[in-house]
């Protein structure tokens, strides 16, 4: 048996390395897998340690960023932390003695940091150059671009420094050579700065009267809050607020205020929420809610709030858009353009997202979030051009990248629901809805997911539950619908209900209606409700859009922006039986 050091590895980037690689190993077994709160206190530590935190996290923020304990929490008289960072230890030693191993992962006795221990000295970095593998080789035989090994996630050899640079340099005079006109769309993703950080979003401890009932209310709210929105990817919640002397890097860009007014006669409360921008003190978002009965304990009211906060395309983020809305850097700014991008699509923003997502990839190329959105983004790609080389090249991409995503995320839910995507459009429906259920239960207050599980169960020929996740996702978050609201729009006109569909379509908002699959389901409704011209109407800017003859037949024209051949065949023949366009030819 190995003798085991006991001096941890020098403090470099091959120790973060490290790291992540064992975490995401962890958060694999099934041992973490039953231990959600272990796991996220794992995560808690790990994250710290990666984000530059060279001495221990604090036991308060221990207890309140990762345990889900409140603002109010007392580490002097609660042991809560300690204990269960001594079970982590326990379940980090199981693991490893049923798991061979040549460095691990450790929180030493009397310690609340993570450190890297190994049985003999770390291996040398490899000089060769490594290869992309099969699967680029067919995307490259396939007349497609052929991804680097960084933009796909997989680490790339080291190599000497002084030869990069002349690479570099070579790199440059050959594009400098060529002509200027490469150099406008990808100048950013050559010498961009670092990526833009994620917005933080502090939340007070909600305000709440003087009895011990309703000092348990506001816990439970606040307890309910935080677990909600620190599983949003693009949102970074923090406990407590910044003192006034720390960097202004590290202060809060939002806070959410919270009350809670209990009656005292009867069960009912009200609770507000206030959504402030801290650098103008400006108020952006406020929702009050009236809760009674078995409302309050659950709090299950506040969803709503919580994925209208910090959703994909929640309120921060079109905040953050509105206030840069030509920022495309890598990082979040890239990631909200990407959300943005999904209520519009045009080629020139596809094109401006493609390339910030793969230079937020260069600086993180195991980032599971950023590797998910670049694989939606092939298979958009992929759609219209079926049967195509480049058709072929995107799709292959596209899997590969959803793959990767779910290799260096297998316990998020931007890297269970890539692989989600990836099985529906191959055709693996099981394997679809069970990883799609999973990256539901990780976040279920997210609006996007949970629509868009909901389409693809109606692929699967699950109407009901399909139909009940549609619903969800417009209650979830109805500020921004996109192609769930226009489904869950479709059915109730197939259902006969034409006011309750109108009624869905009538609140999206006017950058969606503009989507295809929003003209094509109002077109439908419009023809039943005796409207045929401007259904016409409708369908011709369909035509347009799709670039396709007066005379093409409705399969041809929705294969252009529709991927599952089920929803094709269904909305073709609403088409038909609504009057849109006329019956086949004979």
């Amino acid at each position: 048996m190995d003798r085991i050091k006991a001096n941890d590895i020098p403090d470099t980037g091959e120790t973060d390395r490290i790291i992540n690689e064992e975490f995401e190993r962890l958060l694999a077994s099934p041992l973490f897998t039953r231990s959600p709160v272990l796991s996220r206190l794992l995560q808690f530590l790990v994250e710290h340690r990666l984000r530059g935190g060279r001495s221990a996290p604090k036991a308060y923020a221990i207890a309140t960023e990762a345990l889900g304990r409140s603002a109010d929490f007392d580490p002097a008289v609660d042991s809560y932390p300690r204990v269960m960072v001594g079970r982590l230890r326990t379940l980090l030693d199981r693991y490893y003695a049923e798991t061979p191993w040549v460095h691990r992962l450790r929180v030493p006795q009397g310690s609340y940091e993570i450190v890297v221990q190994y049985r003999s000295s770390p291996p040398a970095r490899s000089s060769a150059e490594g290869e992309d593998g099969a699967a680029a080789a067919a995307v490259e035989a396939a007349g497609g671009q052929v991804t680097s090994s960084r933009q796909l996630g997989v680490a790339a050899p080291a190599r000497s420094s002084r030869p990069g640079l002349w690479a570099a340099l070579v790199v440059v005079l050959a594009l400098l050579a060529a002509g200027a006109w490469w150099l406008p769309s990808n100048w950013g993703r050559l010498f961009a700065s670092a990526p833009v950080a994620i917005p933080l979003l502090e939340v007070s401890a909600p305000l709440s009267g003087d009895t011990p009932t309703s000092r348990a209310l506001a816990r439970g709210l606040d307890g309910r809050l935080r677990d909600g929105l620190r599983r949003f990817d693009l949102v970074d919640l923090r406990s407590a607020r910044a003192p006034a002397s720390s960097p202004a890097a590290d202060r809060a860009d939002y806070r959410l205020d919270v009350s809670i007014v209990r009656q005292l006669e009867g069960q009912a409360a009200d609770v507000t929420l206030v959504l402030n921008r801290v650098a103008d003190q400006r108020t952006i978002w406020s929702q009050q809610f009236h809760l009674v009965g078995d409302q309050m304990p659950g709090f299950d009211a506040v969803d709503t709030a919580i994925a209208q906060i910090a959703g994909d395309y929640g309120i921060i983020v079109r905040d953050q858009l509105q206030r840069e809305p030509d920022n495309f850097a890598p990082g979040f700014a890239c990631l909200a353009q990407f959300n943005r991008m999904r209520q519009m699509r045009t080629a020139d923003s596809a094109q401006q997202v493609d390339a910030c997502l793969r230079a937020t990839l260069d600086r993180n190329s195991r980032d599971p979030v950023a590797l998910s959105a670049l694989s939606l983004l092939r298979f958009g790609d992929w759609q219209p051009r079926r049967g195509t080389p480049q058709g072929t090249a995107a799709f292959l991409e596209a899997r590969m990248l959803a793959e990767r995503a779910y290799e260096n995320g297998p316990g998020t839910a931007a890297g269970q629901f890539a692989m989600a995507r990836a099985n529906f459009y191959t055709g693996n429906c099981s394997g679809g809805v069970a990883m799609g259920d999973a990256a539901v239960r990780l976040n279920p207050y997210n609006a996007d997911l949970t629509g868009f599980l909901g389409l693809f169960k109606l692929a699967c020929d699950d109407a009901e539950e399909g139909t009940a996740l549609l619903q969800r996702s417009l209650d979830l978050d109805s500020s921004y619908p996109g192609v769930p609201a226009v489904t869950l729009a479709f059915i109730r006109s197939q259902g006969g209900d034409q006011d309750a569909a109108m009624s869905i379509l009538d609140q999206v908002p006017s950058s969606s209606a503009r989507e295809p699959q929003f003209l094509m389901v109002r077109a439908i409704v419009l023809a039943r409700q005796g409207k045929q011209a401007e259904a016409r109407a409708l369908w011709q800017r369909l035509l347009a859009y799709t670039k396709q003859p007066a005379n093409a037949p409705p399969e041809r024209v929705l294969q252009q922006f529709v991927i599952t051949p089920t929803v094709i065949q269904r909305s073709s023949a609403a088409l038909r039986e609504s009057g849109v366009v006329g019956a086949p030819a004979p």
